[in-house]
């Protein structure tokens, strides 16, 4: 037998060595299909948003998606995680018909639906989005409602309890495969949790499209807690802008829209030379005219 790794021989580091080996071989993060509130944005005034339901369109997504992930995982089984809003669980009942046979537990999990916008409507509401969109995204709160900043409290506490010990459990064999029927915002807030995103770096993430998935891949070469990689082959990668002021050698500051932010290597803000490349490589500017890059776009006043 191989010799342990010295330090294995510590309890609490043996331990977390064990739970990185059980964690599910893939982690499925599915978007709904197209509701009637993505076909219709002027009916959240008039329904609540857990009862918004999926199109017609949005119902053979789902379907497609089933085959999808079908596709991928064979006859591996799978458990499921399901947010409880109508949308998803309507786009996973569409995803099950392929995989009926193979779905070993379905959870509808609260912690994981959507961002709670608060008890308002019409213009009112719009004018709570400007100033969301002032404040950003992840730190502003609606009246009644939630920020980003909650959101991720309670899916990185689901995360913890549900994923990280997903397999930890005595009364049932592990699962390699774990699917997630969520939201966008959720989605994108997930893989803040698992890859440590700062909040500028989810700021600058799109949302998801409808029923496009996020392929978690366990990799267990990588030296992180949850050592999982977006998988680019199989799966959808998610889009990234940032919005940089640029100091040139001419004295002249300007803003430049760089797309493939996550790209970059963590930490981001510390990536002046990749960064350089990268306006070169969309904007054609000569990094050698590059002086300075304030990654927040002018946000901050003593940003170095």
């Amino acid at each position: 037998m191989a010799d342990q790794h010295p330090a294995l021989d510590d309890p609490a580091i043996a331990y977390a060595d064990a739970l990185r080996r059980l964690l599910p071989k893939r982690i499925f993060l599915v978007r709904h299909g197209e509701s009637e509130g993505n076909a219709d944005h002027t009916l959240y005034r008039t329904k609540a948003d857990n009862r918004i339901e999926l199109t017609e369109r949005g119902s053979k997504q789902a379907e497609e998606v089933g085959l999808r992930i079908k596709q991928i995982i064979g006859d591996e089984k799978a458990d499921i995680y399901v947010s409880p809003f109508q949308r998803t669980l309507q786009t996973a009942r569409g995803a099950r018909k392929c995989l009926e046979e193979q779905i070993r537990h379905a959870h509808v999990e609260p912690r994981i639906r959507e961002q709670e916008f608060g008890n308002l409507q019409g213009e009112e509401f719009d004018a709570y989005r400007q100033e969301q969109q002032k404040v950003g995204r992840f730190w502003y709160r609606f009246p009644t409602g939630e920020s980003g900043a909650d959101v991720y409290d309670r899916v990185s506490s689901w995360w913890e309890v549900h994923i990280a010990k997903h397999n930890v459990k005595s009364h049932r064999e592990p699962v390699d495969n774990v699917i997630v029927f969520t939201h966008g915002l959720t989605m994108r807030i997930l893989l803040m949790v698992v890859f440590n995103w700062s909040p500028n770096t989810f700021s600058t993430v799109w949302n998801a499209g409808n029923c496009d998935v996020y392929i978690l891949k366990k990799d267990m070469d990588l030296p992180a807690t949850y050592p999982y990689q977006l998988d680019a082959e199989e799966g959808d990668m998610p889009k990234s802008t940032a919005h940089w002021l640029v100091q040139l050698a001419d004295g002249e500051t300007k803003k430049f829209n760089v797309d493939n932010y996550l790209s970059l290597p963590q930490p981001r803000t510390k990536q002046f030379g990749p960064a350089k490349e990268m306006l070169q490589e969309q904007h054609g500017i000569d990094p050698a005219d590059v002086i300075h890059i304030d990654f927040f776009g002018g946000k901050f006043e003593k940003f170095a």
